[in-house]
Protein backbone atom coordinates (compact mmCIF):
# COMPACT_ATOMS: atom_id res chain seq x y z
CA UNK A 1 0.00 0.00 0.00
CA UNK A 2 1.52 2.99 -1.08
CA UNK A 3 1.64 6.37 1.72
CA UNK A 4 0.42 9.70 0.89
CA UNK A 5 3.49 11.90 -0.63
CA UNK A 6 5.09 13.70 2.29
CA UNK A 7 3.84 17.01 3.44
CA UNK A 8 0.39 16.18 1.63
CA UNK A 9 -2.43 17.18 4.30
CA UNK A 10 -4.08 14.39 5.90
CA UNK A 11 -8.31 14.23 6.11
CA UNK A 12 -7.76 15.35 9.47
CA UNK A 13 -6.03 18.45 8.85
CA UNK A 14 -8.47 19.72 6.71
CA UNK A 15 -11.14 21.96 8.46
CA UNK A 16 -14.27 23.80 6.68
CA UNK A 17 -14.51 27.21 8.74
CA UNK A 18 -18.54 28.18 9.18
CA UNK A 19 -18.45 31.42 10.70
CA UNK A 20 -21.13 31.97 13.72
CA UNK A 21 -23.95 33.95 13.72
CA UNK A 22 -23.89 37.44 15.72
CA UNK A 23 -27.04 36.61 17.30
CA UNK A 24 -28.49 33.63 18.18
CA UNK A 25 -31.87 35.19 18.38
CA UNK A 26 -33.96 37.68 16.58
CA UNK A 27 -37.21 39.12 17.48
CA UNK A 28 -39.41 40.97 14.96
CA UNK A 29 -41.55 43.56 14.72
CA UNK A 30 -44.35 42.67 12.54
CA UNK A 31 -46.60 45.56 11.24
CA UNK A 32 -44.43 47.39 8.58
CA UNK A 33 -41.36 45.42 9.14
CA UNK A 34 -42.51 42.06 8.13
CA UNK A 35 -46.36 42.93 6.77
CA UNK A 36 -47.79 45.67 5.43
CA UNK A 37 -51.02 46.50 6.93
CA UNK A 38 -53.15 47.69 4.19
CA UNK A 39 -55.82 49.80 6.73
CA UNK A 40 -57.19 52.34 3.73
CA UNK A 41 -57.23 49.13 1.24
CA UNK A 42 -58.90 47.10 4.07
CA UNK A 43 -61.26 50.09 4.99
CA UNK A 44 -62.20 50.85 1.58
CA UNK A 45 -63.20 47.03 1.15
CA UNK A 46 -65.37 47.18 4.47
CA UNK A 47 -67.31 50.13 3.63
CA UNK A 48 -68.35 48.81 0.29
CA UNK A 49 -69.74 45.63 1.27
CA UNK A 50 -72.19 47.43 4.15
CA UNK A 51 -73.13 50.16 1.60
CA UNK A 52 -71.77 52.81 3.20
CA UNK A 53 -70.20 55.92 1.23
CA UNK A 54 -69.14 58.52 3.62
CA UNK A 55 -68.11 61.91 3.04
CA UNK A 56 -64.89 63.48 3.44
CA UNK A 57 -66.17 64.66 6.86
CA UNK A 58 -67.10 62.03 8.17
CA UNK A 59 -64.30 59.87 6.92
CA UNK A 60 -62.20 62.71 8.83
CA UNK A 61 -63.86 62.44 11.84
CA UNK A 62 -63.40 58.59 11.54
CA UNK A 63 -59.65 58.93 11.17
CA UNK A 64 -59.62 61.17 14.38
CA UNK A 65 -61.61 59.18 16.34
CA UNK A 66 -59.56 56.08 15.40
CA UNK A 67 -56.10 57.39 16.51
CA UNK A 68 -57.30 58.54 19.55
CA UNK A 69 -58.88 55.43 20.71
CA UNK A 70 -55.14 53.73 19.75
CA UNK A 71 -53.30 56.64 21.69
CA UNK A 72 -55.62 55.62 24.75
CA UNK A 73 -54.89 51.77 23.70
CA UNK A 74 -51.24 51.80 23.76
CA UNK A 75 -51.08 54.23 26.73
CA UNK A 76 -53.38 51.82 28.81
CA UNK A 77 -56.93 53.88 29.10
CA UNK A 78 -58.60 51.64 27.28
CA UNK A 79 -58.91 47.66 26.21
CA UNK A 80 -58.93 46.47 22.67
CA UNK A 81 -62.51 45.68 22.80
CA UNK A 82 -63.35 49.15 23.86
CA UNK A 83 -61.32 50.26 20.75
CA UNK A 84 -62.70 47.51 18.24
CA UNK A 85 -66.33 48.58 19.29
CA UNK A 86 -65.64 51.81 19.34
CA UNK A 87 -64.03 52.97 16.42
CA UNK A 88 -66.33 51.62 13.53
CA UNK A 89 -69.54 53.35 15.94
CA UNK A 90 -69.78 56.45 13.38
CA UNK A 91 -70.30 54.20 10.01
CA UNK A 92 -71.98 50.95 11.94
CA UNK A 93 -74.91 53.78 12.64
CA UNK A 94 -75.42 54.91 9.43
CA UNK A 95 -76.63 51.34 8.10
CA UNK A 96 -77.69 49.74 11.35
CA UNK A 97 -75.20 46.73 11.92
CA UNK A 98 -73.63 46.19 15.06
CA UNK A 99 -70.16 48.42 15.48
CA UNK A 100 -68.20 45.01 16.18
CA UNK A 101 -69.56 43.13 12.89
CA UNK A 102 -68.39 45.83 11.13
CA UNK A 103 -64.95 45.50 12.74
CA UNK A 104 -64.40 41.64 12.15
CA UNK A 105 -64.93 42.30 8.61
CA UNK A 106 -62.12 45.07 8.53
CA UNK A 107 -59.92 42.61 10.38
CA UNK A 108 -60.84 39.73 7.75
CA UNK A 109 -60.02 42.22 4.84
CA UNK A 110 -56.34 42.89 6.28
CA UNK A 111 -56.45 38.99 6.63
CA UNK A 112 -56.94 38.79 3.11
CA UNK A 113 -54.65 41.47 1.36
CA UNK A 114 -51.73 41.77 3.42
CA UNK A 115 -48.46 40.62 1.96
CA UNK A 116 -44.93 40.75 3.19
CA UNK A 117 -42.73 43.36 2.83
CA UNK A 118 -39.81 43.27 -0.02
CA UNK A 119 -36.83 40.37 0.70
CA UNK A 120 -38.56 39.59 4.02
CA UNK A 121 -39.58 36.23 2.79
CA UNK A 122 -36.20 35.46 1.44
CA UNK A 123 -34.41 36.50 4.30
CA UNK A 124 -36.12 34.68 6.98
CA UNK A 125 -35.16 31.45 4.42
CA UNK A 126 -31.90 32.21 4.93
CA UNK A 127 -31.96 32.68 8.86
CA UNK A 128 -34.04 29.72 8.94
CA UNK A 129 -32.29 27.02 11.05
CA UNK A 130 -29.41 28.99 11.76
CA UNK A 131 -30.72 31.43 14.38
CA UNK A 132 -34.12 31.00 16.53
CA UNK A 133 -36.96 33.78 15.80
CA UNK A 134 -39.84 35.08 17.60
CA UNK A 135 -42.12 38.02 16.70
CA UNK A 136 -43.24 40.61 19.56
CA UNK A 137 -45.79 42.56 17.99
CA UNK A 138 -48.45 45.30 18.71
CA UNK A 139 -51.90 44.11 17.65
CA UNK A 140 -54.93 42.34 17.69
CA UNK A 141 -54.79 38.32 17.69
CA UNK A 142 -56.87 37.80 14.93
CA UNK A 143 -54.93 39.14 12.24
CA UNK A 144 -51.83 38.62 13.65
CA UNK A 145 -52.50 35.27 13.69
CA UNK A 146 -54.35 35.06 10.57
CA UNK A 147 -51.59 36.46 8.38
CA UNK A 148 -48.81 34.47 9.51
CA UNK A 149 -51.40 31.62 9.38
CA UNK A 150 -52.05 32.48 5.38
CA UNK A 151 -48.03 32.53 4.36
CA UNK A 152 -47.55 29.46 6.31
CA UNK A 153 -45.82 30.89 8.68
CA UNK A 154 -47.31 30.08 12.23
CA UNK A 155 -44.92 27.52 13.01
CA UNK A 156 -41.52 30.41 12.12
CA UNK A 157 -41.89 31.80 14.89
CA UNK A 158 -41.74 30.53 18.20
CA UNK A 159 -41.89 33.06 20.70
CA UNK A 160 -45.51 34.70 18.98
CA UNK A 161 -46.06 37.76 21.48
CA UNK A 162 -49.25 39.45 20.94
CA UNK A 163 -50.05 42.60 22.95
CA UNK A 164 -53.71 41.86 22.50
CA UNK A 165 -52.82 38.52 24.50
CA UNK A 166 -50.52 39.26 27.10
CA UNK A 167 -52.53 42.57 27.73
CA UNK A 168 -49.03 44.49 27.53
CA UNK A 169 -47.43 46.89 24.55
CA UNK A 170 -44.26 47.99 23.28
CA UNK A 171 -42.40 49.54 24.29
CA UNK A 172 -43.17 48.67 28.17
CA UNK A 173 -40.16 46.05 29.66
CA UNK A 174 -43.02 43.73 30.72
CA UNK A 175 -43.77 42.43 27.07
CA UNK A 176 -39.98 42.06 26.30
CA UNK A 177 -39.40 40.20 29.80
CA UNK A 178 -42.36 38.07 28.61
CA UNK A 179 -40.91 37.10 25.39
CA UNK A 180 -37.57 36.57 26.95
CA UNK A 181 -39.17 34.27 29.84
CA UNK A 182 -40.74 32.17 27.14
CA UNK A 183 -37.04 32.25 25.35
CA UNK A 184 -35.74 30.57 28.63
CA UNK A 185 -33.49 34.36 29.35
CA UNK A 186 -31.10 34.38 26.79
CA UNK A 187 -28.11 36.65 27.03
CA UNK A 188 -29.61 39.71 25.53
CA UNK A 189 -26.60 40.63 23.89
CA UNK A 190 -27.02 37.61 21.68
CA UNK A 191 -30.67 38.96 20.98
CA UNK A 192 -31.41 41.18 18.16
CA UNK A 193 -35.00 42.97 17.89
CA UNK A 194 -35.91 44.19 14.36
CA UNK A 195 -38.10 46.81 14.19
CA UNK A 196 -39.53 49.89 11.95
CA UNK A 197 -40.56 51.95 15.47
CA UNK A 198 -37.90 53.70 16.26
CA UNK A 199 -39.86 54.23 20.02
CA UNK A 200 -41.57 50.68 20.04
CA UNK A 201 -39.44 48.54 18.93
CA UNK A 202 -36.04 50.01 19.08
CA UNK A 203 -36.42 52.28 22.27
CA UNK A 204 -38.19 49.59 24.31
CA UNK A 205 -35.94 46.45 23.39
CA UNK A 206 -32.65 48.48 23.86
CA UNK A 207 -33.90 49.79 27.36
CA UNK A 208 -34.17 45.69 27.94
CA UNK A 209 -30.15 45.02 27.03
CA UNK A 210 -31.08 43.46 23.44
CA UNK A 211 -29.47 44.56 20.28
CA UNK A 212 -31.59 46.78 17.69
CA UNK A 213 -31.82 47.08 14.22
CA UNK A 214 -33.87 50.19 12.40
CA UNK A 215 -35.57 48.84 9.70
CA UNK A 216 -35.73 52.62 7.91
CA UNK A 217 -36.77 51.44 4.55
CA UNK A 218 -37.91 55.15 4.08
CA UNK A 219 -34.43 56.93 5.20
CA UNK A 220 -36.01 58.89 7.74
CA UNK A 221 -33.82 61.29 9.80
CA UNK A 222 -35.80 60.68 13.20
CA UNK A 223 -33.80 60.25 15.77
CA UNK A 224 -33.17 56.94 16.56
CA UNK A 225 -30.18 55.11 18.45
CA UNK A 226 -30.19 51.48 17.37
CA UNK A 227 -27.26 49.32 16.66
CA UNK A 228 -27.60 48.47 13.37
CA UNK A 229 -30.05 50.30 10.65
CA UNK A 230 -30.82 48.93 7.42
CA UNK A 231 -32.77 50.75 4.60
CA UNK A 232 -33.23 46.98 2.57
CA UNK A 233 -34.58 44.26 4.64
CA UNK A 234 -32.17 41.52 2.51
CA UNK A 235 -29.11 43.40 4.11
CA UNK A 236 -30.38 41.91 7.41
CA UNK A 237 -28.75 38.45 6.89
CA UNK A 238 -25.31 39.43 6.40
CA UNK A 239 -25.50 41.46 9.85
CA UNK A 240 -27.34 38.32 11.75
CA UNK A 241 -25.20 35.60 9.72
CA UNK A 242 -22.10 37.75 10.26
CA UNK A 243 -21.25 37.71 6.66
Amino acid sequence: MSSAPQGALQPQDVRISVKQPSYDWVLFDLDETLLDFPVAQALERTLQIYGVMPTPAKMAEYHELNHRLWQQYNSGEIDAAHLQQTRFSLFAEQVDVAPMAMNDAFLQQIIALSEPLEGVTETLLALQGRVRMGIITNGFSLPQRGRLDKLGWGDWFEPLVISDEVHVTKPAAAIFQHALDLMGQPSPARVLMVGDNPKTDIAGAAAQGLATCWYNPQRHDTPCESTHEIHHFAHLADIVLGQ
